[in-house]
Parts: C-alpha cells; structure tokens; sequence
C-alpha cells in the first residue's frame, strides 16, 4: 500500500504523466485523454508532496514527474478502486493498463501469471448514486470547495436518470451532506443552466457545494 493518498484528481494527473512518460503539458492531455485543464485540486497537493514540476515560462505550462512521483506512482495503483470515478479517470487507466499489457507482450508476461499467486478480495461495497455525486463535486470543485453549476454535475453524470439524480441530490440536501442554492443573478443563466436547476424549498436551485458537517 502507497505512504501517500491520493485523491481522484491528484491520480488521474499523476497517471497521465506517467502514461506521458513522465512529463506532458495541457495539449497532450487534451489528445491522450480528452481534458485539457488541470485544476488547482489536480495540481496543487502534488506540487507540494513534491511529486511533480510545473514550468510556467512555457504556453501551455508544462508538467513534469519528479523521481519521487515516479516512485509514488507503482503502490497507487494497487490502491483500493475510489468510488464515483469519471470518464477522465476511466480514460487515464485504460491508458495506463495499455501501457501493461504492452510491457507484457514485450516480456512474455501472461494474464495467468499476474493471477496466479493474487490472493482473491472481497467484493467491494456497491457505489450509490449518491457517492458518485459527492466525487463529480469534488472533482468539478476547486480548493477551497466552491459553487458548482448543477449543469456541470449533470452533465459529469450523463446516462443517469434525471429522476433519480434529484433525488439524491434531494437526500444528500436534507442530510445536510450538501447545499443547494438559487443562482443570486439570474441574468448570467443560459437555458442550459435553468433546465439543469433543481425544484427545491419552492425556487430553482441552480448551484451545489458539500456542506459543512
């Protein structure tokens, strides 16, 4: 097990680089995995566990695995899965896994070997609606948490019924597990944003945070 925990965030940046070997900047994440921003809650912890480099005299900035973020990178990936992973993450690892099974067939290495002495793990606890909700925030939040759209929360949780999602969203609310707000001008919401608000309290609630507990 890794010394260092990592966040969803932190591990998909740490992941693309090493899938990048070891170093990348926002126009190679955009084409290996589809995003092309890298959050303050991405870079940040990493920056200060020492993990990675940021050049920012380069446009677009340019980041770098350090040799301790190499060394952190191996034991993470036999961490536990995280719950509510996105469609960022699962492209990240299905790039990495790639990246094995290449190792693989350059050294003879079969699928049978890597099971052989794997000792075999509970099944893990089923991932609610709920979990994944409270991880597509944190992923879309900044550090500190701030407001997020709704629309980007549904957009995050595409294929999800929108029944269902409100409904969460209305027991996370009532368990005080987040807030849900009205945007206070209305004036800079898009039709987008109005049909992704929630019906809640008698008024549309166009923003989410995690509350404080």
């Amino acid at each position: 097990m890794s010394d260092i925990a990592f966040t969803v965030p932190e591990l998909n940046l740490l992941l693309s680089l090493v899938h990048l070997r070891g170093a990348g900047d926002t126009g190679a994440f955009k084409t290996a995995f589809g995003y092309e921003k890298v959050e303050r809650n991405m870079r940040d912890p990493l920056l200060d566990k020492g993990l990675i480099t940021v050049d920012k005299s380069v446009r677009p900035f340019r980041y770098e695995l350090t040799d301790a973020g190499w060394r952190a990178a191996r034991p993470a990936l036999a961490e536990p899965a995280q719950t509510g992973l996105s469609n960022r993450t699962a492209r990240i690892l299905w790039a990495v896994l790639r990246d094995v099974a290449a190792h693989m067939g350059r050294t003879g290495v079969e699928l049978a070997d890597v099971y052989a002495d794997a000792p075999v793990e509970e099944a893990a606890e089923p991932v609610t609606l709920g979990d994944r909700i409270l991880s597509t925030y944190r992923e879309l939040s900044g550090e500190p948490a701030d407001w997020v759209p709704l629309l980007a929360l549904r957009k995050r949780l595409d294929g999800e019924d929108r029944t269902e999602v409100d409904k969460s969203l209305t027991e996370l609310h009532a368990a005080r597990e987040i807030e849900l707000i009205p945007e206070s001008n209305r004036g800079t919401l898009s039709d987008e944003d109005r049909d992704a608000a929630i019906w809640l309290g008698g008024e549309h609630r166009h923003l989410i945070r995690i509350g404080e507990r």
